[in-house]
């Protein structure tokens, strides 16, 4: 068997740039944007491109729906020799373009800047995917001279309720995997550890009343202004309880949204109101107790407005995640990151939640956030990615997988 070094060699003289350039341009074209007003999502025609890529190479894979019209493929790349599974995780949707007169380029062009590509998800995360892809072929050209399997999880929906991720446990397609390399973009960083979520509605049921006659009605608008003086008071009393992580900074309890039900009219109290509490932790935070502190909370703030009916329900809930920064999934993509670049990639931490928490939550597997693209970039007008950073990130994913193979081999 040729050491590691050479295959690692051989395996990276496979990447195709160019391919790379044009794969990504093609999926950047694809506006699979998440909308939740659609019940069939907009990922299918990104889906197609890629699954014709894989027919294209001779890969078979599973495509089952997690929702209607909208796919997960699933490919496995198994080596010569037995060993562990390990998946390389990316989605194709992207969060709305916006205003687009706000871009300076159309946000579905993929028009290529000075080694730049600028469209919406270029960065989240369509230039990750398409490097883990072309990571695999390149595995797969060199004649996967490995121990183990490489599966690739092209997953639907991460920027909604991660249904995707959902459905590929489901599926029982994390059963065997061993460690997970989550392509998002990081900024170089070697992201081990990522912000947990919970995501609450708290809903507000008043009497409608003539605003010049608020003795009428039961204002839930007022009760709803309790609600968001009292998250105040819970965040505060959470952070004072303990010091912000290392790498993840500080629990927080923001409310994102805040609604009057119809009609929207300065002199009628309306009958309904309703907020969305965006909820963010660490590992040290039991979600149990906090969903229990804040349905209690904000029930009893509520309730300050004598009359009001309160409904508190829990939308999502996603763990935060800690991976020992020991185990050899780290080890072996910090080592190719220090390959390809020179540099030792510093440890960070994911402020938001990605499929990486649905895959923790099951499975507790060690795994990592890495991919090309700056961390400031998405869900902003003008995303962009480095070109260059793509294809080297495609090196780097096959260096880092023969080396996690090797390390797994040697213990056993």
């Amino acid at each position: 068997m040729p050491k590691l070094e050479s295959r690692i060699a051989e395996a990276q003289r496979r990447v195709d740039s160019a391919a790379i350039v044009e794969t990504l341009a093609a999926l950047v074209r694809i506006p699979s944007v998440y909308d939740p007003a659609r019940v069939d999502g907009n990922e299918r025609a990104a889906v197609d491109l890629v699954a014709r890529l894989l027919d294209d190479w001779g890969l078979s894979y599973r495509r089952t729906e997690v929702a209607r019209g909208r796919p997960n493929l699933v490919v496995d790349l198994p080596g010569q020799r037995q060993g562990p599974t390990l998946v390389f995780e990316g989605h194709t949707d992207v969060v709305t373009a916006g205003d687009p007169d706000v871009w300076s380029v159309d946000p579905f062009g993929a028009e290529v800047v000075d080694g730049r590509l600028y469209g919406r998800g270029a960065c989240d995360m369509k230039g990750g995917l398409v490097a883990m892809l072309y990571a695999a072929r390149a595995l797969q050209l060199s004649d996967c001279d490995y121990a183990g399997t490489v599966r690739l999880a092209i997953l639907a929906d991460e920027e909604g309720m991660m249904l995707g991720a959902k459905g590929f446990v489901a599926d029982g397609e994390l059963d065997d995997v061993a460690a997970a390399i989550i392509c998002e973009p990081e900024g170089d960083r070697l992201c081990i550890a990522q912000k947990g979520a919970i995501r609450m509605r708290v809903k507000i049921l008043g009497r409608m009343a003539h605003g010049c006659m608020p003795e009428q009605g039961i204002n839930p608008v007022a009760a709803l202004g309790e609600v968001i003086v009292e998250c105040r008071r819970i965040e505060a009393e959470v952070r004072a309880a303990s010091l912000p992580h290392a790498l993840l900074g500080r629990f927080s309890l923001t409310p994102t949204v805040a609604l009057a039900g119809e009609p929207a009219q300065g002199n009628v109290i309306p009958a309904r109101a309703e907020a969305v509490l965006d909820i963010r932790t660490t590992a040290e935070h039991d979600h149990a107790e906090i969903r229990a502190q804040v349905i209690d909370r904000v029930t009893h703030a509520a309730s300050r407005v004598p009359g009001v009916r309160v409904d508190v329900a829990v939308l999502d809930d996603r763990p935060a995640t800690e991976t020992d920064p020991g185990e050899a999934i780290v080890a072996a993509v910090s080592a190719a990151h220090e390959t390809e670049t020179g540099q030792t990639p510093p440890f960070g931490g994911v402020p938001g939640s990605t499929d990486g928490t649905i895959f923790w939550a099951a499975t507790g597997l060690p795994l990592v956030t890495y991919g090309p693209g700056a961390t400031t970039v998405p869900h902003q007008a003008d995303e962009w990615v480095a070109l260059d950073d793509v294809v080297r990130y495609a090196r780097t994913y096959a260096g880092a997988a023969l080396r996690y193979f090797d390390l797994m081999e040697q213990d056993e």
